[in-house]
């Protein structure tokens, strides 16, 4: 049989091209539809997951500490004396070491210290910066050599000067202030607290206590840095919500201390607490109001 010249009647060319054409067009429109809706579907899902935790610019500013308001619990202290006779003094806030030899040293930042002792179980320290006194401590051990006695001052470029005091107990060591101690007090709390927030970090400086951290909001470790820093004790944080930052402290890597930031609804009060893993339960916290 032969075939007639030209299309197939049943299957005509313009026919097909016909049909074919609009079903291709209908598959790419529906991928593309669907690529939109799964497109919103994820954006919705990262706007619920993390729109809310964009922290709030009510961050930013300088922080003062309302001691009334504020309570403080146990605090471990370290003293340690070198063979060479240099001293450091470690509550994993502040590291100083220092020698106590009567002389006048550098520090850091224009500032010099001086540490007389005059006896086994007493000593002082003056500090000084740009030349004016700005902060005296008096180290006094009791005759048994259990109670370890700090005694600061601050000196203000205004107003009175601020005096606090530390009492803590050994726990192990027996020869002079070096050794363990427990106290369930602060002898000078920060007074003033300085936030600063940027897309990529949180800033967290204490002033008066020469140290501060820049913290990346990624949750990387970030090393603590001034003249009174800790050594080795960085901070990571995770942000809980818009107004609360949790923060973890880690000395060597391991971690020792948790604690958060949590910022008033008002934006006035910033409110810092602390605690160690193992007493989630007692918590120390800092209150501080917008200067």
């Amino acid at each position: 049989m032969i075939r007639p010249n030209g299309p197939s009647p049943r299957h005509p060319r313009g026919q097909l091209r016909s049909l074919e054409m609009p079903t291709l067009f209908c598959v790419e429109r529906t991928k593309s539809v669907r690529n939109i809706r799964f497109g919103c579907i994820i954006f919705c899902a990262l706007v619920v997951a993390f729109g809310c935790r964009v922290l709030s610019s009510d961050w930013n500013g300088t922080w003062k500490l309302n001691v009334p308001k504020s309570t403080f619990r146990d605090q471990a202290i370290t003293v340690s004396i070198s063979a060479d006779g240099e001293y450091r003094y470690d509550d994993g806030v502040v590291s100083h070491p220092f020698r106590c030899d009567g002389e006048y040293r550098p520090m850091l930042d224009n500032r010099t210290q001086n540490c007389v002792k005059s006896s086994e179980t007493t000593l002082d320290m003056t500090r000084v910066e740009n030349g004016v006194k700005t902060n005296t401590y008096h180290w006094e051990l009791s005759a048994d050599g259990k109670i370890f006695t700090i005694t600061g001052t601050t000196f203000r470029p205004s107003g009175p000067a601020i005096t606090g005091q530390l009492v803590a107990t050994r726990i192990s060591g027996s020869n002079d202030f070096a050794g363990e101690w427990k106290a369930t007090s602060t002898i000078l709390p920060p007074p003033e607290l300085t936030l600063r927030l940027d897309s990529r970090y949180l800033h967290i400086s204490y002033p008066n206590r020469g140290q501060g951290v820049d913290v990346p909001l990624n949750g990387a470790d970030a090393t603590v840095h001034g003249p009174l820093a800790p050594e080795a004790v960085t901070y990571s944080l995770r942000l809980v919500g818009r107004r609360e930052i949790s923060i973890e402290k880690k000395r060597n890597g391991a971690p020792f201390n948790l604690g958060s930031l949590k910022l008033s609804d008002d934006g006035r009060v910033v409110t810092e607490s602390w605690w160690t893993s193992d007493r989630l339960g007692d918590k120390s916290t800092f209150v501080y109001e917008r200067e």
